[in-house]
């Protein structure tokens, strides 16, 4: 009797320890999950300010004067240069709700807002009396400065219709464009060193550790947007003032993907452990927004010409300077 007693006092504590071994290490795993879930629910507050601005950046840069290039007076034919850029809000990341263990500010470094840049060149040539026709090539070559990286490149059509001018009123053309871009920039965030809580819905044990590495933000898009709008403008002296208003289709897919490189130290009988998640956020530009612009022409008529463009959409901003010669 007493030794099947010593038996079983035995098997219960090789029980107990097989048990506490098997369960070592999976508090950790269940925590790196929690921690990729988290991720994804960053990737996807990222991306829904990139959707919808990047249908509204893709047809950015059309020098807009409402002087058409026509076969009577001239001039017959221009080309311009023009470099801008579109202003677009980022949320705080310390709004962020949601999150279990993951420090949205902390882990991932993202401006108040990025300045996209756009330098684009212009060709326009008159097709027939009041009626001419466009083309647009806006290219940003690979850069990498410290911890950012980027590139795009897109193109587009338009024509344009003077509906009439002359006779002491201004200028009213009527315009529609096709647009379209394909681009990427990402962020890297180094150092990152994160002090965690974290209780472990099953075991229910509690930890204090850290999470350290560093992560990496990355947007892409492919993006084509079509518009239509009517432009009105007037010659005073060397000055041409002008505003326009009209809408705007878009299509295509912006995707934002959180990729990382961290070590989970939970501490007490968990294992460090690295681990390297990735997810990716994919959204759709806005179908149909407005647009407004309003410029100013400095020069009037053939020859060299310098525009300056503000356009929006409502929530973002954008300004073009453009330097044009007629022929």
């Amino acid at each position: 009797m007493q030794l099947r007693k010593i038996s079983l006092g035995l098997a219960i504590i090789l029980f107990c320890g097989f048990q506490t071994t098997a369960r070592a290490g999976q508090d950790t795993t269940d925590f790196i999950n929690t921690a990729t879930a988290d991720m994804q629910t960053i990737a996807n507050f990222v991306n829904g300010p990139f959707a919808k601005s990047m249908g509204f950046f893709t047809g950015l840069g059309w020098n807009t004067n409402p002087t058409v290039y026509d076969l009577t007076a001239g001039p017959h034919f221009s080309i311009s240069f023009a470099a801008g850029a579109d202003f677009i809000g980022l949320p705080n990341l310390n709004n962020l709700t949601g999150l279990s263990v993951v420090s949205a500010a902390t882990n991932f470094s993202l401006p108040s807002g990025v300045p996209l840049p756009y330098p684009v060149m212009t060709a326009r040539i008159g097709l027939f009396n009041g009626f001419d026709a466009g083309f647009r090539y806006t290219y940003l070559p690979p850069i990498n400065a410290g911890s950012f990286g980027g590139n795009f490149s897109g193109w587009g059509i338009d024509l344009r219709y003077k509906i009439f001018e002359g006779m002491g009123v201004p200028t009213v053309t009527l315009s529609t464009s096709y647009d379209t871009m394909t681009g990427a920039f990402d962020v890297t965030t180094s150092n990152i060193s994160q002090t965690v809580t974290y209780t472990d819905s099953t075991s229910h044990n509690s930890y204090t550790g850290t999470l350290t590495g560093n992560s990496s933000y990355s947007l892409n898009w492919v993006t084509r947007t079509m518009g239509a709008k009517i432009t009105i403008g007037k010659q005073l002296g060397v000055l041409y003032p002008y505003a326009a208003v009209g809408f705007e289709r878009n299509s295509g897919s912006i995707t934002s993907t959180l990729t990382g490189n961290f070590t989970a130290a939970l501490g007490g009988s968990e294992p460090n452990t690295a681990f390297t998640p990735s997810v990716s956020s994919t959204g759709a530009p806005v179908v149909l927004e407005p647009k407004y612009v309003l410029g100013l022409d400095l020069g009037g008529g053939p020859g060299l010409q310098l525009a300056m463009v503000g356009e929006s959409n409502g929530t973002d901003v954008a300004g073009t300077l453009t330097l044009a010669a007629g022929f």
